[in-house]
């Protein structure tokens, strides 16, 4: 598959956990992180995401835009493979930084004869308030990627 199914632009929309796979800049080594402020493109063609400003992920982005977003829904496990740009700083409730992910291809990775039948879930443990209003601003900011920017 070289675009998300719309099953899949469905899950991504709204506070998904998923696994951000990049390439470690000081030691070229496999470099996981777990991110929830995601959006898919409506096209399926990208998938956005914001970081804050100081995640490690963002100097080894620069270094080797070639990433995986390992993705649990939509009845499966998925790795969405593709090359990442940086889009946009944003400095409101926290400073964070937006990526925009042209996604090259989407593969079923689960076990064979696996289904996934309950997706992982998880619970912020910080102000209810502050993460609502941070949830608003960053999803505010990554729909205006949906608006401005188009897959290459």
């Amino acid at each position: 598959m070289e675009k998300l199914t719309e099953e899949l632009i469905q899950s991504l929309n709204g506070g998904k956990l998923v696994s951000l796979i990049t390439v470690d800049a000081g030691n070229d080594a496999p470099h996981l992180s777990s991110i929830s402020w995601v959006l898919a493109n409506p096209t399926g063609e990208q998938v956005h995401f914001a970081v804050g400003a100081k995640a490690s992920v963002i100097e080894n982005i620069e270094k080797n835009p070639n990433v995986i977003l390992g993705v649990i829904g939509a009845g499966s496990s998925y790795a969405i493979k593709g090359k990442v740009y940086q889009t946009e700083s944003f400095d409101k409730t926290i400073k964070i930084q937006t990526f925009s992910v042209d996604v090259e291809s989407v593969e079923d990775v689960m076990f064979y004869g696996g289904k996934i039948t309950v997706e992982p879930e998880y619970e912020k443990t910080y102000k209810k308030e502050l993460a609502e209003k941070l949830d608003a601003e960053i999803y505010e900011a990554l729909d205006g990627l949906n608006k401005d920017h188009v897959a290459s």
